[in-house]
């Protein structure tokens, strides 16, 4: 028994058969109107556009499908529209001189000259015609893809507001605050140079956070010199007991979305205890086609809140950013998020 997909993919691809004998008789009797012998020339007729037809709309549909798969609408709009229109307009030409040349050669014995002299005018109608009516099947799909890239791009920017404000929140709550300034209270008068520092670190942190609240991308090596002022205050809270490890060498023509890292070091944090019998240990590395946070696990009994937007947010933003997934696992011994690398665009 055949299946509803496909028997509504088998019944359009007879309806668009049904079409290309119905346009190419009507085009054949609107530019020769010999109506004798009728029906033997629709019988005729009706072959040759089923040769000819079949080859370029559904060509033409094919490569439409093909292209769709390897090239995507929404990153890159007009660049995939050109390569539609110029991979079109090529197969188009190739298959009306192929489909001819069977047709006029192999069936009816012409010669090549006389299929290029006698046939030349249909051959020019056919191209036109698959010209206009594949580049209105292609804007169809192209103002499509846009329609629902503007949707996306609207869905992306709502999710993020809920990760800047997020981010922000966890930066500036009284919690944190509480936390610094604490810390700083107990350094200024314990060791003034240390507590400058320390100053010097945390307004760091808040300058780069509302630097790049508006940022969809930035460097790499600005995110990490962010994470190390922001790993720099989280140490004099917990000393030696707080370890990481950022293994990634500078310059790379790399790009993530603000904050996207340290939230990660800061979930760790976070949601894991901290203690002398207890250290936690945070490493970044690249590997493949990822960055990779990698903390082991030694989940707090009593866990903040913290809304529960960071990783479903950054989730989001990636599948948006990158054709390659963001991905998070937690082992019996450790929590792993990989991060897709998204390369520089070079202008």
């Amino acid at each position: 028994m055949v299946c509803p997909k496909n028997q509504r993919a088998i019944l359009g691809h007879i309806r668009d058969l049904v079409l290309i004998v119905f346009i190419g008789n009507f085009i054949s009797f609107l530019f020769n109107q010999d109506f004798s012998d009728f029906w033997h020339r629709i019988e005729i007729g009706s072959w040759y556009s089923l040769m000819i037809g079949g080859t370029l709309w559904k060509g033409n549909q094919f490569i439409g499908w093909y292209l769709s798969r390897k090239l995507d609408y929404n990153k890159r709009p007009f660049f995939t529209l050109r390569v539609n229109l110029i991979s079109m307009f090529i197969y188009s030409l190739i298959a009306i001189i192929i489909v001819n040349y069977i047709w006029y050669v192999w069936i009816w014995d012409w010669t090549i000259s006389k299929m290029f002299s006698s046939g030349y005018p249909s051959m020019i109608i056919e191209f036109v015609v698959t010209i206009i009516i594949t580049s209105i099947y292609f804007a169809i799909g192209f103002f499509q893809a846009w329609r629902e890239s503007a949707v996306n791009e609207e869905r992306l920017q709502k999710e993020s507001i809920k990760l800047q404000y997020n981010a922000l929140k966890n930066q500036v709550n009284p919690h944190f605050l509480f936390n610094s300034l604490n810390t700083l209270t107990t350094l200024v008068y314990k060791d003034p140079d240390l507590s400058a520092k320390f100053i010097k670190q945390l307004s760091e942190v808040y300058r780069y956070v509302l630097e790049h609240k508006d940022s969809e991308l930035v460097n790499l090596d600005e995110e990490i010199a962010f994470c190390k002022h922001y790993i720099y205050l989280q140490q004099i809270r917990h000393g030696d007991n707080l370890k990481t490890n950022i293994n990634i060498p500078a310059n790379q023509p790399i790009m993530v979305v603000p904050l996207s890292i340290q939230l990660l070091i800061e979930n760790a944090i976070k949601h894991n205890e901290v203690s002398d019998d207890h250290p936690l240990e945070i490493t970044v590395d690249i590997e493949d086609q990822f960055i990779v946070v990698k903390n082991n696990l030694q989940l707090r009994t009593a866990i903040p809140d913290s809304g529960g937007i960071g990783l479903d947010t950054l989730e989001k933003r990636y599948t948006f950013l990158s054709d390659q997934h963001f991905s998070s696992e937690k082992t019996d011994s450790a929590f792993v998020v990989k991060i897709p690398l998204i390369k520089k665009q070079v202008a």
